[in-house]
């Protein structure tokens, strides 16, 4: 699957071959074409009995903001120990069981990460039928799998809310999230933020593609693609 940066600077490159207009002036027409298509998709957006979430005119929470970073950088490292275990290990029978541990352990993140996304938006008025098509799914059945009681543990940490009967861990780490304390590291997040800038954006073909982050960050992304192009 392309990534949005890549996706808009095809579509840049085909407005500059057909308008003549240079490919910096391409990318602002796209990006604002962009805008103006989600401002269209947010007032289709509502709640029951017509009253409309607003959703696309609220900044988006710190703590939502966070709690992607956390399992990002939990699924990552997952990630990460299961490419390396082929590199050592000798046989399929020893790497078999080591690598689908790492792997079914990044996937617990990934559902628990999309799954709290699911409730908060659901929690903040978004529809059924909003969420069915962000979690592409076809059926509203399909929605509700996400929210398991992980996932409301989860939540209930992360917004301040009290920990449900019989919650075990997740409750402390979505308060712990939400604090940036703990469990959570912020550091080793800016960390995989900086490398995945560096190995994933469109730079240099899109110039502005790191003009949205921290000025700090800017040059640490910098730092390393000068480190990984030579």
């Amino acid at each position: 699957m392309k990534s949005h940066n890549q996706a808009r600077a095809n579509e840049a490159r085909r407005r500059q071959s057909e308008t003549g207009e240079s490919y910096a002036a391409a990318l602002q027409a796209v990006r604002l074409d962009r805008l103006s298509r989600l401002g269209d998709v947010s007032e289709a957006d509502g709640t029951p009995g017509g009253a409309p979430a607003n959703l696309h005119e609220r900044a988006v929470p710190e703590e939502l903001t966070e709690l992607v970073r956390y399992h990002s950088h939990r699924i990552v490292r997952y990630l990460y120990f299961a490419v390396d275990e082929g590199h050592y290990r000798e046989d399929i029978a020893e790497w078999k069981s080591t690598t689908l541990y790492k792997l079914t352990d990044a996937l617990e993140h990934l559902h628990l990460l999309i799954g709290t996304i699911a409730a908060y938006l659901r929690d903040a008025g978004a529809t059924d039928d909003v969420l069915r098509r962000y979690l592409q799914v076809r059926d509203g059945w399909q929605v509700k799998a996400y929210f398991t009681p992980s996932v409301e543990e989860h939540l209930a940490g992360l917004t301040g809310r009290e920990a449900p009967q019989d919650s075990v861990v997740w409750h402390d780490v979505g308060r712990h999230i939400a604090n940036r304390s703990g469990w959570s590291n912020p550091e080793r997040h800016d960390e995989l933020e900086v490398l995945l800038h560096a190995l994933y954006a469109n730079y240099p073909d899109d110039s502005q593609a790191f003009d949205h982050l921290p000025t700090s960050m800017q040059e640490r992304v910098l730092a390393v693609l000068h480190h990984l192009r030579t």
